[in-house]
């Protein structure tokens, strides 16, 4: 597996066990103002029209595997929430 994937694959089981279904049912402007997101992520998902939770996740992944975002908004959300507890 390659580097990229191996980020997506992190980030998939990161945000699935951070914000299990809670995410799908917060809009992005929620997950912004809870920093479950940053404001690049919350951007890019805007942009693109992510709205539920799958296509949040097929969003960011792409966007990790082709380094659209920094490689701080791909790590596995459950590794920055431990770094951040605000």
């Amino acid at each position: 597996m390659t580097h990229p994937s191996l980020v997506a694959l992190g980030l998939t089981f990161g945000l699935t066990a951070f914000c299990g279904f809670n995410a799908s049912a917060q809009t992005n402007e929620r997950l912004l103002q809870e920093r479950l997101i940053s404001p690049a992520v919350y951007e890019l998902l805007n942009s693109r029209g992510a709205n539920t939770r799958e296509k949040r996740m097929e969003v960011m992944q792409e966007a990790c595997a082709t380094r659209q975002l920094s490689p701080s908004d791909c790590e596995p959300l459950s590794r920055r929430r431990r770094i951040d507890p605000d």
